[in-house]
């Protein structure tokens, strides 16, 4: 993929130092990450083992709890098929229940419930319903019932056909009232004979139960879809518990300001939610403590190391640092402080041998420099008046051709101003500096075109220019002359209509882009590919184009040298060179 290509690139630029650095990085990073995971994953076992732990024990106690429920459903039962119970019941049926001696014998029925219910101290009372709707309370008051509630259990028993139903507490009735119908057992008839109901302190079960424990819930709460059955007296405030929906499981939540493990498990009897709820940070700060301390024990390591495998990485590639700046500076051509800057001698490794090799080459390089720089002086100067022995013949052979000819016609104040321009073109091309400015070199080829408008009269149109500032900056001599001399023989000469050549100079923001245009006959693609490879041989024995881009090859590190042109349209020569005062000119010839 394209980001995995750019980051494998972006780590190949990187310095020594760094690369080392960041593989360390890499590497100590990935094995951090592996040592927090397999922590994490550690303490995520031992949350599962305690959650596994929490639940048995939330599951030992629903089952205690639902053995309290299980006595007040037996008693209810026996209660229910007592043949004592179940003769009074008859008898009472047969009177009449607005009678005295109905009273009497409900009297009786009331010293048998009392007695069966004193064996139970969580069953606060037991109401008994004749078929008649008459009630009777046996046991201590335990509050108004709700009509419609009572109502509803009737039916629900009535329903049942003497099996077992219940009713949760609610926040009005605190107490579980649960119980059945009486039905007629002896004759197998299952008439109806009345129906019992019984208030049972299902807090008082609950609470007796958890203080039966060894290990007892840090805070306990018991709730149905009515609401809160039980909580701890002291809690005042209720945290966010699960639905009853929920069924079973373990979660973590922030309670009063701290962190809380929560267990929880639905009772499948009675489908009331049973929440145990206790400090994690009190039982398990410790552990917490550990895991700070060890992820601070990691990022300590991880700093410290990152700082020592940086100084390592400095001392190993500190030397190449240095050979690099070495390097770079030989390519300014300053041998001798290349030289200084190279890592002291005393290594005995790849590092010190390539230092030491590099310092050995440096010494060959400027020894033969040195000796062969006059030579290459010489050399030059010698090219150069090569050159410039190639100029003269071709500026005079054509000035005296035109001179003769002015003389001939009487034109004597016109060959004077001949002869001026020309001494202007000798002096210039018998110069000793080899470099001039081009406010000079527009002189000159001024001199150029006053000689050569002599000769072509209307014919040509000339026109020189300057945009900018570029006077002061040097240039190499006779570079434009001979440019519009080809413009003058290959554009005007071959032309049969007016030709316009124009010369510019123009400063740009580092460099100077000098021009030559004219408006002949131009050339096809075949022959401007010729003259751009330069195997275009020139007329005469004049400077060719190729001997121009020498000039500018030897003087300049960076120019560029374009020769466009197009049949029908002209051609155009454009030299950009950098921008250098003529002070510099002596630095650049040496």
């Amino acid at each position: 993929m394209k980001w995995m290509e750019n980051a494998r690139q972006a780590f190949k630029n990187l310095n020594l130092s760094r690369k080392m650095i960041l593989s360390y990085l890499i590497v100590t990073g990935v094995f951090c990450a592996m040592s927090l995971a397999a922590l994490q994953l550690s303490l995520g076992i031992y949350d599962s083992k305690l959650y596994e732990k929490s639940q048995q024990e939330l599951e030992f106690f629903i089952q205690q709890v639902n053995a309290g429920l299980e006595d007040v459903e037996q008693l209810s039962y026996d209660a229910a098929l007592d043949t004592q119970v179940q003769d009074q019941l008859n008898d009472m049926n047969s009177l009449d229940y607005l009678s005295l001696s109905y009273y009497y014998e409900m009297q009786k029925l009331r010293e048998m419930l009392t007695n069966k219910i004193l064996l139970y101290p969580d069953v606060k009372n037991v109401i008994f319903t004749d078929r008649n709707q008459v009630t009777m309370t046996v046991g201590m008051d335990c509050g108004e019932i709700d009509s419609r509630i009572y109502q509803s259990l009737l039916e629900e028993f009535s329903q049942k056909r003497g099996a077992y139903a219940f009713y949760p507490p609610t926040q009005e009735h605190p107490f579980l009232m649960s119980g059945r119908d009486i039905l007629k057992k002896r004759d197998a008839s299952l008439d109806y004979l009345g129906t019992l109901v019984f208030h049972t302190d299902i807090a008082g079960i609950i609470k007796r139960k958890n203080e039966e424990l060894e290990q007892k819930p840090a805070m306990l709460f018991v709730y149905s879809s009515e609401g809160i059955i039980y909580k701890d007296e002291e809690i005042e405030s209720i945290p966010r518990l699960p639905g009853l929906d929920a069924g079973k499981g373990y979660q973590m939540l922030r309670y009063q300001g701290e962190r809380y493990f929560m267990c929880y498990q639905k009772s499948p009897k009675t489908g009331w939610m049973y929440v145990n709820l206790f400090n994690y940070s009190e039982i398990f700060g410790q552990t917490q403590t550990v895991r700070y301390l060890l992820l601070g024990g990691f990022v300590l390591i991880f700093l410290i190391s990152i700082l020592f495998l940086r100084y390592v990485s400095n001392v190993i590639t500190r030397p190449l640092a240095q050979l690099t700046r070495s390097m770079k500076i030989v390519e300014t051509g300053s041998f001798k402080e290349a030289a200084k800057i190279l890592p002291a001698e005393g290594r005995c490794d790849e590092v010190g041998e390539l230092s030491r090799e590099f310092g050995v080459m440096l010494g060959q390089i400027d020894l033969l420099i040195h000796e062969n720089y006059e030579k290459q002086l010489v050399l030059q100067d010698t090219k150069y008046r090569m050159l410039q022995a190639q100029i003269n013949p071709h500026f005079l052979y054509n000035t005296l051709n035109a001179l003769t000819w002015m003389l001939k016609a009487g034109r004597n104040q016109d060959a004077s101003q001949m002869v001026v321009e020309l001494g202007n073109l000798l002096r210039a091309a018998f110069a000793k500096d080899m470099y001039t400015t081009v406010e000079e070199e527009l002189k000159t080829v001024k001199s150029y075109i006053t000689i050569q408008q002599f000769r072509y009269g209307k014919r040509a149109q000339f026109l020189v220019e300057q945009t900018g500032s570029p006077g002061h900056y040097q240039v190499p001599r006779m570079i434009l002359q001979p440019l519009v001399e080809n413009a003058v023989y290959y554009g005007l000469d071959a032309s049969l209509e007016r030709c316009r050549i124009e010369v510019s100079a123009a400063e740009e923001e580092h460099t100077v882009c000098l021009q030559v245009s004219d408006t002949g006959n131009g050339m096809t693609e075949e022959e401007l590919q010729a003259v751009r490879e330069f195997r275009f041989q020139p007329k005469g024995h004049g400077i060719g184009l190729r001997n121009i881009k020498e000039r500018l090859d030897l003087a300049y590190k960076t120019s560029e040298f374009r020769i466009d042109s197009k049949a029908g349209a002209g051609t155009r020569i454009l030299i950009r060179i950098p921008k250098h005062e003529l002070e510099n000119a002596r630095e650049l010839e040496g």
